[in-house]
């Protein structure tokens, strides 16, 4: 009889681990779209020349909540030099927004903070805090500078244990920068190819 339960299980992860699949072959499919194809588009370059850099900040913005919107602007950054933004400035504004993004996970781990009951993990890590006051923050500049995954699976913990805003807010742009730099850097290099 537990025969059912475990095939009902593996068939859910299978189901789940296909939905990924297809998101992210969806969301490499829309980079390269835009980067390749809709670069030599006049009204897509039109589209991103009126909204500059105002309308970057607001996409990098909603796409550094990263588990609502998974595709990270700088994906686009090709696009965004064929449109005429200048890579220093873009990046510093892919960088800021991101970073805005990463203090709504912020904000919401704070406000859960008062909803959440102390789990062991948690009192584990403000121990640790009380211990290496700026091991979070180091970790956080690191974790947000090479590791393509959410900052808020860093960020929202971080809330939850009480570390300071001011700390999250510049280890998460200085790794944002960083971040964005290298990926501007690898995009611009792979699509020069085409």
């Amino acid at each position: 009889m537990s025969a059912a339960p475990e095939s009902a299980d593996r068939s859910r992860r299978i189901r789940s681990h296909a939905v990924k699949t297809v998101a992210i072959t969806a969301a490499v499919l829309v980079i390269v779209w835009a980067n390749v194809v809709a670069a030599e588009n006049v009204e897509v370059l039109d589209f991103v020349r009126r909204f500059g850099y105002p309308g970057l900040f607001a996409a990098a913005a909603i796409s550094g909540f990263n588990l609502l919107v998974p595709i990270p602007v700088i994906g686009f950054f090709p696009l965004l030099m064929e449109a005429g933004l200048r890579p220093v400035p873009a990046v510093l504004v892919i960088g800021a927004g991101m970073t805005i993004g990463d203090m709504v996970g912020y904000l919401l781990g704070r406000a859960g903070r008062k909803l959440v009951d102390k789990p062991h993990w948690m009192a584990r890590m403000e121990r640790v805090q009380d211990r290496h006051r700026l091991a979070p923050y180091i970790l956080l500049f690191v974790y947000a500078a090479v590791v393509p995954l959410p900052n808020e699976l860093i960020v929202i913990p971080m809330a939850l244990i009480g570390c300071r805003w001011a700390g999250v807010l510049g280890a998460a742009f200085a790794g944002n920068l960083i971040f964005n730099a290298l990926a501007a850097a690898g995009f611009q290099g792979v699509f020069g190819l085409f």
